[in-house]
Formats: C-alpha cells, structure tokens, sequence
C-alpha cells in the first residue's frame, strides 16, 4: 500500500508475443472512459501502448543496461529512469482514483527469477490482489512469427541460422510459468492462443474474461487485428535492407526498425510466407511435448494433455529464403531507396542469393538431437 490509500489490484498480461498483444493494448488504450466505468486504470506512465517502461523498471541494473528496449529507448541513467518512473507512476495512479491497474508488456514473458522477484515488490507495494494473464501459442508457428518481427527490427541472419539457439528460456510453457508462479498471484489465468478455443471466438472478448473486466466487447472501440505477415521475398529483401544498414550506416543488428518500409510492403503481393520444412518444425515440436502436456494438465487443468489442437499454418508457405536479383529494382523502387544506395544493396543481394538456405531432414535431427543434450 502507497502512502496509506487503498490497496490497488492489478491485473498483470505477461504476453506471450506474437499473441495479440498488440490489439489487445490498443483496445485497453482507446478505451479509458470504459476501463474507468469499470474502476480501471491502463496507465501511461509504463508507455503508451505496450508497457516497456515497465519491464525495464522490474529489471535489475545489468539486464536493463544490455536490454534492446533500454538501448533503443533514449535512456540515460537507470537511477533517474527508476526515480522518475516511480514518481509517476505512483501519482498516476493516485490521480486516477481507480480501484485496479491493468498492465501490459509481453517483453516480461521470458523475464529471469531476479526480474519476476522486483514485479512482486512492485506488486506488493499497491498491497491489493495480483491477477496473471498469459496466453501460449504453439511453438512453431510463434517461431515462424517471431521471425517475421526480429527480421522487421533489425535480424541480419537467415532463418536457418537464426533458429539455431537455445529456446529453452523462451518455449519450455512449464518452466516459463512455473517462474512466474514465484509471483504468488491471486489468480493466474493461462489461454491457449486459438481462436476456435476463445470466448466468442474474439481475442478481446476472451481477454476481457481472462482479465475479469466487466466491460461489453460492443461498448468498445477497436479494430481487428492486421494481418501483418510479408512473404518470403519482403522478408528477405528487408534482411538485404538490413545488412545493408549495419555495414554501411553503422547500425546495430536487431536494434532497429523497418516500419516505413514494412507499410510499404503490406499493401502489396510478396508471395508465400516464409517457413522451414515440415520434419523440423515436427522435431522442434516434439522437443516441447513433455511441457505442454504439463503445462495443459497442471494450469488448465485438462487431464488429455493436449495443450494445442490447431495443426501447424503450411497452406501458402515456402521454405525457400531468396530474393531474385533480378526482382532487386522493383523493391528498390517501391521501397523509394535512394539511388546512391542501389548498388551496394545490389552486391549484398548478389552474394545473399548465391547461398544456399534449406535445412535437410538429417541436418534438422543433429541439430535437434545437440539442443535436447544441452537440456
């Protein structure tokens, strides 16, 4: 409790990413009367939208300092931040009069135990009840997805390569949220990111239960959400694109954006999404089997243990990863790149097509077989 006023609820979405997170925060922002009527703050002291202030606040000093967010985010000095960020946040929150705060950030979803530990503290000083959301979508379509965003923010490698990491910390469900379960939350509530599984088959409306907010779906402003994935060749012109900033701009990989060029890119025909083949993704999968049925058992309670029902997305994919050169100038020119530009991407796409980008059925099980040694 703050300063000796009531205790104040909160209502913590932890994510995952690539579940909605972001419809879902923009509903919660364009509808403050609504949250208000219902004794609800969505605070803009964490952030405008997605609360990344936020996540950045409960993080302990050397994560913060080497955290994309922190490095991209025109920060200074994490005492001030945090100063700064607890004075505001307290007074908006004080000013509000509301009974419960709704928060938001799905970077808290893969947080370490030091990081869930601060939330908890944050947490208890509003002294009301913690209520945790979290939806899980299954783990190769996610990978698929956080390709496309990591691609859009700055990625430099090739699929192929870029999935070659340890996702343990990222797609072990059981052992994400039996982390979180350190929080001692009053409720914690865990959806499957299906849409045949949600209530009224609506993403906000089953978020609204999930939540428990006492808010009508039809009293609310939003839109649905934009289907946002590129095909194969957009993906990997904007990697060329990429590249092509880090070697002669100085930019760093993955800490930079592409929107501009992706609202160019979504209005037009690139073909079928990027994927990897089949045997991999059933492999990947597989390497997950024994958390999800935990996960299904133990948080929602469902004895069969089949944690997802909807098949893997393949109808309109590719797992080819290539850029014709010779289809170079028309994205040169729907994307307005300057000329002075042309050919030093030229060469980079050159080289870039010459290389070989699949992943044979053997080489997915050696790779598969190392990950699951290192577990």
């Amino acid at each position: 409790m703050i300063g000796g006023r009531p205790p104040v609820d909160v209502t913590l979405h932890i994510g995952s990413g690539k579940t909605g997170t972001s419809t879902i925060q923009r509903v919660l922002r364009r509808n403050p009367e609504a949250l208000r009527a219902a004794g609800l703050l969505y605070p803009r002291t964490p952030g405008k939208l997605r609360h990344t202030a936020l996540g950045l606040f409960v993080r302990p000093d050397d994560e913060l300092v080497r955290h994309g967010d922190w490095l991209t985010g025109g920060y200074d000095d994490p005492v001030a931040f945090r100063r700064d960020f607890r004075r505001r946040f307290d007074r908006e929150i004080a000013r509000s009069g509301a009974s419960g705060v709704v928060l938001s950030d799905e970077g808290l979803f893969s947080a370490g135990d030091r990081t869930i530990g601060r939330m908890g503290r944050l947490t208890s000083r509003l002294g009301g009840r913690v209520r945790l959301v979290v939806y899980l979508r299954r783990q190769d379509d996610h990978l698929i997805s956080r390709y496309q965003q990591v691609v859009k923010m700055g990625e430099i490698t090739p699929l192929t390569t870029w999935m070659q990491q340890d996702w343990v910390g990222t797609y072990d469900y059981y052992l994400r949220l039996s982390s979180w379960q350190a929080l001692e939350p009053d409720a914690f509530v865990v959806r499957r990111f299906e849409r045949e599984r949600m209530v009224g088959g609506s993403l906000v409306t089953d978020f609204l239960d999930a939540a428990d907010i006492s808010v009508d779906e039809a009293d609310l402003t939003h839109t649905e959400p934009r289907n946002e994935s590129l095909g194969a060749e957009a993906i990997e012109m904007l990697r060329i694109l990429n590249i092509y900033r880090v070697k002669h701009e100085g930019e760093r990989p993955g800490l930079f954006g592409s929107h501009h060029h992706v609202v160019h890119l979504r209005g037009t025909d690139t073909g079928p999404v990027l994927t990897l083949p089949g045997p991999l993704l059933d492999r990947f999968m597989a390497s997950w089997a024994d958390a999800n049925r935990r996960v299904a058992q133990e948080f929602l309670g469902d004895e069969s243990g089949d944690l997802f029902r909807s098949d893997r997305k393949t109808a309109g994919t590719t797992t080819e990863q290539r850029l014709d050169p010779a289809r170079l100038d028309h994205y040169l020119e729907l994307l307005e790149i300057p000329e002075e530009q042309h050919a030093a991407i030229r060469r980079i796409a050159e080289k870039e097509a010459g290389r070989r980008r699949t992943v044979s059925t053997r080489a997915a099980r050696r790779l598969f077989s190392r990950r699951l040694a290192k577990r």
